[in-house]
């Protein structure tokens, strides 16, 4: 048998922005999915969350190593990562098929080819990914993305962890959102058709602001984390990607001292997922949040990527 647990992950900013070359930064959190395989007469996946997906995963595996068919397997995938909230669910799944078949079938730990099929396999979700999903619950800690181009993307895996005094992030539960990130991420690329020039200025903030975080939790300045957090925010909602039925909480967490944000694609007609809020007082994150009745769940940011956890 072979087991192989995976992160999810979260965009602290520039989800949208990095489609258009701006850098985007990521960090793996403590929610894991995991990836068992073991032998078995006839290729079961067995799977809370659709299993053609992890299917389609196994073949492009199988492409890799030059294998005419999938061979019969056992597969079981567990996840504590829920589908649709921005939190990677796709790019776990993706990761941890890829990284636990290599490894049954070949006997190969081999983290940036797992990587690099793993994003083959996203383009059947989302059609155009970025790639920084998939690359930050591989390598995990703090990701530096940017995709230049198809064939040129730069990634650094950031020296730093959060420091224990800037740990005070928290999910809230806004409700799973109605779009896809396709349909999030074709939605913005008409609007900068449509409004170039507008669009440049916004992400040339975002891309700012994207800096300024890092150099915060680098520097554990919590009112620059925060000032960085709203201004980005305000950039996503410029886009076009922050549903109104939010944006009353986004507001209030804000005049009392803390800062939110969406995550991933966000939405438009109801639901955005999960939103990022960071808030030095969690009462008060708790009282919002059962006001606006959004959960929270406090979450810890930079955990381990992609771990072979098990191998018979």
């Amino acid at each position: 048998m072979v087991t192989v647990s995976v992160p999810g992950k979260v965009h602290l900013m520039g989800e949208h922005t990095v489609v258009y070359g701006k850098p985007a930064l990521l960090a793996a959190v403590d929610r894991r999915l995991t990836v068992s395989i073991s032998q078995s007469d006839v290729l079961v996946i067995q799977s809370t969350e659709p299993t053609s997906y992890a299917q389609f995963a196994l073949l492009k595996v199988c492409e890799h190593f030059s294998l005419t068919e999938i061979p019969p397997m056992q597969i079981d995938i567990h996840s504590d990562i829920p589908a649709g909230f921005h939190l990677g669910s796709s790019a776990a799944v993706a990761v941890g098929v890829v990284g636990a078949a290599a490894y049954f079938l070949k006997k190969v730990w081999n983290p940036q080819l797992v990587n690099t099929i793993a994003y083959e396999v996203e383009k059947k979700q989302h059609g155009n990914p970025s790639g920084g999903d998939n690359t930050a619950v591989t390598m995990g800690g703090f990701l530096w993305y940017r995709k230049e181009l198809e064939f040129l993307k730069s990634m650094w895996q950031l020296d730093m962890q959060l420091p224990l005094q800037l740990n005070h992030f928290y999910l809230l539960d806004t409700g799973r959102p109605v779009e896809t990130t396709g349909e999030m991420v074709s939605y913005v690329r008409s609007q900068f058709i449509a409004h170039g020039s507008q669009y440049k200025k916004l992400f040339d903030t975002n891309e700012e602001e994207t800096k300024a975080i890092a150099l915060a939790i680098k520097m554990s300045d919590e009112k620059q984390l925060m000032s960085a957090m709203q201004k980005g925010e305000k950039t996503l909602e410029g886009i076009g990607v922050v549903g109104k039925k939010v944006i009353p909480m986004i507001r209030a967490i804000e005049q009392e001292g803390g800062a939110v944000k969406i995550l991933g694609g966000g939405g438009r007609k109801a639901g955005v997922g999960f939103l990022l809020c960071y808030h030095p007082d969690e009462k008060i994150v708790i009282r919002l949040s059962k006001k606006y009745s959004s959960p929270s769940q406090h979450v810890t940011l930079g955990c381990e990527g992609m771990k072979l956890e098990r191998k018979e």
